[in-house]
């Protein structure tokens, strides 16, 4: 046997034993890259204001703005969406959540969550991750995550063998007439391989690094560093009856101060007397789904209770969650959404060329 041959035959036992969880993995993946933005793109008079105009209202007007339409629940939390042209979505101590033109304070929808479309997304999520649309149900969930893991690690061996083997024939378009079914599934193929075979293996060793729990360990170990440590959240000192709150204006002037390179992506409001406010800032260098920056504030003394800077917490999480940000396209925003998409997309039809190429080797 050649050593071209024995490769030939490597790459394809290889993508027999994964393709169809490579299958599922790039079916789900194309869709769960765009998690964050298909229930806005599926309910547009939810989540999109008119641009310019006036002015935003200042937060604590907001919030006054919502309670009144909202009485007697309270607001707990408030996520400001970076673009102007969104709405602000703000939960409710009911369990409602709303989302608020942020120049107006019109309530634009009100919702018990999850919906039916955070429904879904959630369940697709799940079976990216563990092939278990409701891991506290499905007994195969543990395993369906060493599973997934396994075939992302196989994927990383698909990518260079398929390289290696293209070698011989560099082909880099499909022939699409005159050419047999199986001729133009063989280019198909080929040229998938190479055009995204580089986005293919950055999914699939991303994909691994958050799978595997040795994949963190590796990262914290090679960065000297330690994971960040979570503690509940401190609280706000007795104040005497009657003192009034700062406001929430009041604390986001706070956090910028003590966390001046963000801007401000999440506030959890105190709903009770030993409440704090919670002020979550994004930096800049954090392309992840979520902001880790953040400074508590005492509601009635306006001390900073806790800060936490991503910038210098642990340098083993930031890689953490860049590689976290590279495997779901957050690093490049819409236009790695958009890569990472498409390129699970491909997966899929490389799986699908694959298998027609296998079937074709029994029938020779």
């Amino acid at each position: 046997m050649t050593a071209r041959k024995l490769l030939l035959n490597i790459h394809l036992c290889l993508g027999l034993a994964a393709g169809l969880f490579l299958a599922v993995l790039g079916l789900t993946g194309s869709i769960i890259a765009f998690e964050g933005d298909i229930d806005h793109w599926l309910h547009p008079s939810r989540w999109y204001v008119a641009r310019g105009g006036a002015a935003p209202m200042p937060e604590g007007a907001l919030v006054a703005a919502v309670e009144r339409q909202a009485a007697p629940a309270r607001v707990g939390s408030v996520e400001i969406l970076p673009r102007r042209d969104m709405a602000q979505r703000m939960a409710l101590t009911d369990g409602t959540t709303v989302t608020v033109n942020p120049n107006t304070g019109a309530i634009l929808s009100r919702v018990k969550r999850p919906t039916r479309t955070d429904r879904v997304l959630a369940q697709i999520h799940q079976i990216h991750l563990r092939l278990a649309p409701n891991p506290q149900r499905d007994p195969w969930a543990p395993a369906g995550k060493v599973v997934v893991s396994y075939a992302g690690l196989i994927l990383c061996l698909l990518a260079p063998t398929g390289l290696l083997l293209w070698l011989r024939t560099k082909r880099t378009s499909v022939k699409w007439r005159e050419a047999s079914w199986f001729r133009r599934c063989f280019d198909l193929h080929l040229a998938i391989g190479i055009w995204a075979g580089l986005f293919l293996f950055a999914a699939g060793f991303t994909g691994v690094l958050i799978g595997f729990q040795s994949g963190e360990k590796a990262i914290y170990f090679l960065t000297h560093s330690a994971p960040p440590k979570f503690g509940r959240r401190p609280q706000s000192a007795p104040a005497p009856p009657g003192t009034p709150p700062i406001g929430v204006d009041r604390a986001i002037e706070i956090a910028r101060s003590a966390l001046p390179a963000g801007a401000v992506d999440t506030i959890f409001l105190p709903v009770n007397p030993k409440g704090a406010y919670d002020v979550i800032i994004r930096v800049p260098e954090e392309t992840s789904g979520s902001a880790h920056s953040e400074a508590v504030i005492d509601q009635f003394t306006g001390r900073v209770l806790e800060a936490r800077n991503f910038l210098t917490d642990s340098q083993g999480y930031r890689w953490v969650r860049f590689n976290r940000s590279i495997h779901t396209g957050d690093a490049g925003g819409l236009a790695g959404h958009i890569v990472m998409s498409l390129s699970s997309l491909l997966l899929v039809v490389m799986v699908v060329t694959g298998f027609v190429i296998w079937l074709k080797k029994l029938a020779i």
